[in-house]
This record gives C-alpha cells, sequence and structure tokens, in this order.
C-alpha cells in the first residue's frame, strides 16, 4: 500500500506539548529540580486540555477531488453525526492542491470573527492553518503530500472534562543522563510507519544518540526537530506499564559532532494516539526498541483517558 507522510507533526504548538521547554533550572537530585518537572508535567496536561490540545480532537476526514460537503444532515460526504452542528454547514472544493470552503448560506461559519461565503484554506503544511468555526466546532485543512484531510476540534468534548490526569513514575534524577550526539556522516531520511495503515512519516535521521543506563552502553536514532531532537522509543514497559505503540522525548541539542545532549526520561511522554483516535503517530523503529525497562515518565492504563 501507498505511503503517505504526515507532515507538520512537529508543529510549535506539538513541540510545547512535547516538552520543548526550557530545562529546569533545578540541578538532578534537588528538590527544586523535582517540582520543576511536576510543574512542567502541570502545564503539559493543560496544553493537552487547551483549545490546540489532542483530547478535543472529534475527527479526521480525507478530502476527494472536487466537492466534499460537510453537516450533521445524513445526505453529507462528511456526516458530523452526534457533534452540535448545523445540517449542512457547507463544503471544502480541493482542486489543484488548493482547497476553499463554501459555506452554505444557512450555516454561520466564523475565520478571524468574520463569517465565510468562500475562503481560500491555508492548510499545515503551507504554514499557520486557517481555522474555520461554528459554535463550539472549529476545523483546519491538513495536508499530506498528495492528499488533504480535515481536523476537526470539539472545544467542549467531554474528554476535556473528563480528562483524569496522566499516571506517572516518580521523577527520579538518575533517569537524566547525558548523551553523545554521533553524526551520520550525511543526515538520512527515514520513512516511519504510523499507526493508521499506508500513512507514513518521513523525517530526518541527522545521527544517534548514544548514552549509558546501569553501566550499559545504548543508544537511540535522533530525528531533527526544531532546536534538537525528537526520539520515539519503545523499552520493556511498553505495552506494559507504558503505552503499547512507544512513547517520546524531546532533547534540545547542538548538532556537533560528539556534543552532549541531556536526555530527561522523566519528560517521556505518550505520543499523541494515547488520548485520542484522530492522531497519526509514528512508530518506534526497530533500532528505537531498547532491551531495558525505562521506569520514568508518563505511563498509560487502557482506557485511562
Amino acid at each position: 500500500m501507498k505511503q503517505f507522510v504526515v507532515g507538520a507533526l512537529l508543529s510549535s504548538a506539538w513541540l510545547v506539548i512535547a516538552g520543548a521547554a526550557p530545562e529546569p533550572a533545578g540541578s538532578p537530585g534537588t528538590a527544586g529540580y523535582v517540582q520543576s518537572v511536576a510543574e512542567w508535567r502541570a502545564e503539559r496536561e493543560e496544553e493537552l486540555k487547551g483549545p490546540g490540545g489532542w483530547l478535543n480532537l472529534a475527527g479526521l476526514y480525507w478530502l476527494e477531488p472536487g466537492a466534499t460537503s460537510m453537516g450533521a444532515a445524513p445526505d453529507n460526504d462528511i456526516v458530523l453525526s452526534g457533534l452540535p452542528a448545523a445540517p449542512y454547514l457547507g463544503a471544502f472544493v480541493w482542486e489543484n492542491g488548493i482547497v476553499e470552503f463554501r459555506a452554505d448560506p444557512g450555516a454561520k461559519v466564523v475565520s478571524n470573527g468574520e463569517r465565510v461565503t468562500q475562503l481560500r484554506l491555508v492548510h499545515d503544511e503551507e504554514g499557520e492553518p486557517t481555522i474555520l468555526t461554528h459554535g463550539s466546532l472549529s476545523w483546519h485543512a491538513i495536508g499530506r503530500l498528495d492528499r488533504m484531510g480535515v481536523r476537526l476540534r470539539d472545544l467542549n468534548h467531554p474528554a476535556v472534562s473528563a480528562f483524569p490526569g496522566i499516571p506517572v513514575y516518580p521523577t527520579d534524577p538518575e533517569w537524566r543522563v547525558e548523551a553523545r550526539f554521533e553524526p551520520y556522516a550525511q543526515p538520512e531520511e527515514r520513512i516511519l510507519t504510523t499507526v493508521v495503515e499506508g500513512l507514513g512519516w518521513n523525517p530526518t535521521a541527522p545521527g544517534v544518540l548514544a548514552f549509558e543506563l546501569g553501566g550499559e552502553p545504548l543508544s537511540l536514532e535522533a530525528y531533527a526537530a526544531g532546536p534538537g531532537f525528537l526520539l520515539i522509543f519503545a523499552d520493556l514497559t511498553t505495552g506494559k506499564t507504558t503505552y503499547p505503540a512507544g512513547r517520546y522525548l524531546y532533547a534540545f541539542a547542538s548538532r556537533r559532532a560528539g556534543g552532549t545532549v541531556t536526555l530527561d526520561f522523566n519528560k517521556a511522554i505518550n505520543p499523541p494516539c494515547a488520548f485520542t483516535d484522530f492522531a497519526t503517530c509514528p512508530l518506534p523503529q526497530r533500532r528505537n526498541r531498547l532491551k531495558v525497562a525505562i521506569e520514568a515518565g508518563e505511563q498509560y492504563a487502557k482506557g485511562s483517558f
């Protein structure tokens, strides 16, 4: 089956949720460090519950070329069953790589405070996407190579108010380790499988991060992400006390060969697909499946979110 690339995964908003915040001021082993991690976790949960978080996603739809209608009525192409939507909201028109939204005259659809009749949409691979709203619903276009999709949110989604928080391992400074950046001769392109069949992600891998845990030498391939690296990994806790599809860790770094990078596994996080069925999470490749138990960071129990 053809693979399509999941672009714009590493948007600035996602990096905030993933932990792209300054390193804590407290040194490892101090109460200040433990407190700073607790504050970081609280901020992450607030981001998850916020308007741009993963908890309020209500749908992900792929467009066909031409017109695709959307609304609550059953004769729409995209039927918003059980959502607070007008019978006919309008239609997406996707032609020659450009997508427009043409609102139904009877539906109030708004963008930037102005009622929309017809609007060319900027999708997320072009830049800041155009956001359309209708009551508590909002949506925007997402581009994935030769595919175009619509990501739908309900800002009153019950998952937000029902969110119980994320179970975590106790913060332990021993899981904050220094790694050595070992660059490849040239950055290498990868295609990672995702939780969505037929949908792939093609990050750039500049090299690996080598480190030790309990005296055992380990390494993880790193993917370029803003000013640092994204690590997508699994370990011996995966599918037991942590999420079955692996976890993510973001690390600041210089790209200098032999440079050191701090890996704080206390900040290992569940991927977005732990919180919603409408995410397209990349999976750890074989070489990033560690044969040790990383008993740090976020945990997961089925049905807990």
